[in-house]
């Protein structure tokens, strides 16, 4: 069995990532640790002398996105104890795995519609009813995210899906004046204009590298009357919640940066359901976005393994599996590493 002392936890530092809280960790419980690069081609035989490997990336990381879930399995399969492990992150970033998964496992969602034949597409497509929501399997923050409110709109995405495609980043300047209204002092104005030069690039190289998405549509039912979504956060035994209000005169509420943590606004079945999920789906950290229909009853949107770590960390406190508050405020990437911690030193 290992000890505290004797354990090494290999980070891919990324700044900006949760590798940061990650790094201050180990720093300050004198943990042995290493930073490494999961990009060196003999990343493999690097990590044979540790106990762990935690690795942060992100959808944006076009280079991770081509062979992360590869990685981490194969680490895994080394004996090593891996965040996020296969299990937690693959079908991170990809609303259709998302559709699947949680169709199997029996648990309210909203309802979804996937065609991969243009024929079948458009037969449905005439006679459902509207509006629905249009979604690229990919996107954070609500980008690459559309309200159809018609038969001429739906017909016009689904020409698009299965000639052209979408660029993978497609959504992101139509969520620019969101990303605006949440910058709130004139600094932070002048860092989005410094910074404008550098996104345009990586989008453009990012664009270049990924493929167009097409060769299939993707739509959900819209859920009327809802002014807010709810964001619960699993990490092992914790349950973080918080309601996340729509952006003005839209339907959206991801990415909208107007969060609610008043804990008793929070629908408890939500807690019960994301439990479930994340019980069911053997996740290491899961967050997970409910909305709910008229009779008050959470659906499942999405799901993530990765999120905001701040947004989590200002949570007053977390519910465990009976459902018991825990008033106290801690960092989500702490809860990760402790946990991956417990599972080295019980081995």
């Amino acid at each position: 069995m290992k000890t505290l002392n004797s354990i090494t936890i290999a980070i891919h530092d990324r700044p900006g990532s949760f590798s940061d809280k990650w790094i201050d960790y180990c720093k300050n419980k004198s943990i042995q640790y290493k930073t490494v690069n999961c990009y060196d081609c003999n990343i493999v035989m690097m990590l044979k002398e540790y106990d762990a490997l935690l690795w942060h990336w992100h959808q944006d990381d076009t280079k991770a996105i081509l062979f992360a879930r590869q990685l981490l399995l194969s680490v895994e399969h080394m004996g090593l104890k891996v965040f996020p492990n296969i299990n937690t992150c693959w079908c991170f970033d990809d609303k259709v795995g998302q559709k699947y998964i949680l169709e199997s496992i029996n648990v309210p969602i909203v309802p979804t519609y996937v065609f991969y034949d243009r024929q079948n597409a458009l037969n449905w497509i005439k006679t459902t009813d509207y509006p629905k929501v249009f979604k690229l399997r990919g996107g954070a923050g609500s980008s690459n995210v559309k309200l159809v409110r018609s038969v001429i709109e739906a017909k016009k995405l689904c020409q698009s899906a299965f000639e052209n495609g979408f660029k993978a980043n497609a959504g992101y300047f139509s969520d620019f004046s969101t990303k605006i209204e949440k910058t709130m002092i004139a600094r932070d104005y002048l860092g989005k204009i410094k910074r404008l030069p550098r996104l345009l690039l990586k989008i453009h190289s990012n664009n270049k590298i990924r493929a167009r998405e097409k060769g299939y549509i993707y739509f959900q039912d819209f859920i009327p009357n809802n002014q807010y979504d709810t964001r619960i956060t699993i990490i092992g035994n914790r349950a973080f919640g918080f309601r996340r209000k729509v952006r003005t005169n839209d339907f959206r509420a991801s990415g909208s940066g107007k969060l609610d943590y008043d804990m008793s606004n929070i629908n408890m079945k939500c807690i019960s359901i994301a439990f479930k999920v994340a019980d069911q789906l053997k996740t290491q950290s899961l967050a997970i976005d409910f909305i709910e229909d008229d009779q008050s009853n959470p659906l499942i949107m999405e799901i993530s393994y990765c999120f905001a770590s701040s947004a989590v960390k200002a949570c007053n406190g977390f519910w465990d599996r009976n459902l018991k508050w825990h008033e106290q405020s801690i960092w989500p990437e702490y809860a990760i590493i402790e946990d991956i911690i417990q599972m080295v030193c019980l081995e």
